[in-house]
């Protein structure tokens, strides 16, 4: 399988190909797009625009021929993908964040998610508290204050160190799974752990990618 990961970040790179490598026999090929300036746009205007969306959706279509599927990884933007289709093509688009609240969605007992970046604030809780969702399954959304200035200035120690703080935090005030709702929080937990409690989305997505 071919897939397009658009990322926004060049960090998520290595953590999409460490979870493509860990897969049996990996049955998938990652071709990886960077394109910070769509993140920047989305920052800069308070959020993704009507117009920064159709530019996006023109971005995607001219990739569609190429690819089994598109992964748009970053939240900021994902939004993208609901309702975006290719009638000419196979491929379909993707936002991993939704394969990670789907997924949330089905587990039992209190949940957090956590994200760092206040400009997906509000689509992650758009995302992870639909009004579908009865009131005793919805989870907290909690923004890790500081953490998306560490980031931007390249203090990655104190990234991962704020994120593996309010994890801890969720789990000690009762959370029963504590969810990164970005893909860059994921290199601050050891998936090899087998941590079942926090989820991350670059293994997940592939994994649910593959089963549809």
């Amino acid at each position: 399988m071919l897939i397009a990961c658009l990322h926004t970040a060049a960090s998520n790179i290595a953590l999409f190909d460490a979870a493509a490598h860990s897969l049996p026999r990996a049955p998938v090929t990652l071709n990886h797009i960077v394109m910070p300036q769509l993140l920047s746009e989305a920052e800069a205007s308070g959020g993704m625009t009507q117009a920064q969306q159709q530019h996006i959706e023109r971005l995607l279509h001219s990739l569609t021929p190429w690819f089994d599927a598109i992964l748009i990884t970053c939240s900021t933007i994902g939004a993208v993908a609901d309702g975006f289709s290719a009638p000419d093509s196979g491929c379909r688009v993707y936002r991993t964040d939704r394969m990670l609240a789907d997924h949330l969605h089905q587990l039992s007992g209190p949940s957090r998610v956590l994200c760092a970046a206040p400009s997906t604030l509000n689509a992650t809780r758009a995302l992870f508290c639909p009004a579908s969702l009865p009131a005793e399954r919805q989870p907290d959304i909690h923004l890790v204050p500081d953490a998306w200035d560490a980031f931007k200035a390249g203090e990655l120690a104190r990234y991962y160190a704020l994120i593996r703080a309010a994890v801890q935090q969720g789990l000690e005030q009762g959370a029963k799974q504590v969810a990164l709702a970005q893909v860059s929080m994921a290199a601050a937990i050891d998936e090899k752990g087998g941590d079942s409690s926090v989820l991350t989305i670059p293994l997940l997505a592939l994994q649910t990618l593959l089963r549809r």
